[in-house]
This record gives structure tokens, sequence and C-alpha cells, in this order.
């Protein structure tokens, strides 16, 4: 029977590879534990390029067919703002508090739904809260925010073709006709993860 000891040399080499190797592998490594060290609530509502929970781009938009999607929740009207504007919206609440907000597309559909809740991931482990150094992302998957959403960098998920998400740059002043630098952005925050049908 081989006996190994691990070293203090060995412990940091056996480490260090299992890190390169998660990178290499395209595991997200970012923490994402609050300032207290917390970390975020388990994921109950997964986002994929499919849709988020129950709800995909065949779902009907209206409480009825929303509830059957999303067994469990309560859906509920509320007002909301999007990127140009304000509407009436559905938003689904698990145990009373917001976890997504479905827009109204077309032909009867639900259109773009925002993910909301502590409790929603994105498909690639992304949270709300986390940073946008986190989430690894370069700075040309993303866009400046327009009205309601100024001074917001708006980023294509990494693997994806529906997901978007919108990141809060709260130090940023301006101008706003372009990105803040990279060391403001990567502080940014993640506020919403957006799913379009």
């Amino acid at each position: 029977m081989l006996d190994f000891k691990f070293t203090p040399f060995v412990r940091i080499l056996t480490i260090s590879t299992v890190c390169s190797l998660l990178i290499s592998c395209g595991v997200p490594v970012g923490s994402l534990v609050d300032e207290a060290g917390a970390p975020p609530p388990r994921a109950i509502v997964s986002i994929t390029d499919a849709g988020i929970a129950g709800l995909t781009r065949e779902t009907g938009y209206g409480p009825k067919a929303i509830a059957q999607a999303m067994p469990g929740f309560q859906i509920e009207t509320i007002q909301t703002a999007g990127e140009t504007g304000t509407e009436w919206t559905y938003a689904a609440f698990l145990d009373g508090l917001q976890m997504v907000q479905i827009f109204k597309g077309s032909g009867g559909k639900i259109g773009v739904v925002h993910g909301v809740g502590d409790a929603v991931a994105g498909p690639n482990g992304e949270r709300l809260g986390m940073t946008f150094a986190q989430s690894r992302l370069p700075k040309s998957a993303c866009r400046v925010g327009q009205q309601l959403w100024r001074g917001m960098a708006i980023c294509k998920a990494a693997n994806t073709e529906r997901i978007t998400l919108v990141f809060s740059i709260a130090s940023f002043t301006g101008p706003f006709d372009r990105l803040p630098p990279s060391s403001q952005l990567n502080q940014a925050t993640l506020q919403r993860i957006l799913w379009t049908p």
C-alpha cells in the first residue's frame, strides 16, 4: 500500500493544479459570498436558453398559463421598468418573495422575462449581487444601457443566445454614451437576468 504524505509544497501544488483544471474547463471560480461571508440562497429558479422554470416561448401571456408553468408560485400584476419604459406585467412570487417578472410578448405569448429574486440563477451560475468581475465576461460582451437603464451595462451571458445580464454601476457618473473604465465596471453588480423567447 502506498503512503502519500502531503507536505505543504504538495498541498499547494495539488490546489494549484485543481484550480487550473477548473479554469480550463470553464467552471466559474469567482466567489459568490457576500461581504459577511454568507453564500447566496439556494437557487430555486434556473434560467437557460430554453426558458425560466417552466416558462418557455410557448407559454401564454396570462395569469392562468403562467401559474400552470410555475406551480407553487403566486402570480400577481405589478408595474415595473424595462429599459425603455414602465409597464404592467405579471410577477411570480414564492413565499412572498418576487422571483421573476413576465412581460407581454406577441401572439398572446409571454415576452422577455426578468429574473429578479435572490434565488434565481443564470446558466453559468450567475447570481444577483455578483460583480461583473465575478461573471468573467469580457467588456466587449456589453453595451451601454439606454433610457431607464442609463448608466448600466447590458451584457450577453456567456455560451447563450437568449440571456442578458443587467449590471448596475453605482460609482459611475458618466459620460453615459460609453461603458466606464474596467476598474469601475468590474465593481458593477448584477441586478437582473433577462431571458428573451
